[in-house]
């Protein structure tokens, strides 16, 4: 009676191979949010990249390291931890008084890349098979 899910916690190749393009738009999405807050930059495109790093950067640096086989799971428990590791950091800034969210969205960039860049190491090789 099991579905699948039961059988193994681990992620198959063609998970992990879409967990690993995810994690590289991530980085991607990670750097120039970075780039682009130091530079003082502006308007719709910085919201808009802010708003996809806070929603799904932080939890998928922490839950993509699990290497969970729901993908399902995956992206809830992702955009859960990452709203709520927000709002805790966002709250203790505001409880110490050094409310500064562009530096709560550049610490939390230089935090979050590590992980990032070591989910995204997998590209090598998928590189190098299909070549």
């Amino acid at each position: 009676m099991t579905d699948g899910y039961l059988d193994s916690p681990r992620a198959t190749s063609a998970q992990r191979v879409n967990r690993t393009y995810i994690s590289v738009f991530l980085l991607g999405v990670d750097v120039l949010l970075l780039v682009i807050t130091l530079s003082n930059v502006g308007g719709p495109w910085r919201f808009a990249l802010g708003l996809t790093f806070a929603v799904t950067t932080p939890g998928w640096s922490l839950v993509g390291l699990l290497n969970l086989k729901d993908s399902a799971l995956e992206t809830g428990l992702s955009v859960a931890v990452s709203l709520a590791l927000l709002m805790v950091c966002a709250q203790a800034m505001m409880a110490l008084r050094i409310w500064h969210p562009v530096a709560l969205e550049e610490l939390a960039c230089l935090i979050c890349a590590p992980s990032l860049i070591v989910q995204s190491r997998e590209l090598r090789r998928i590189v190098g098979r299909s070549r």
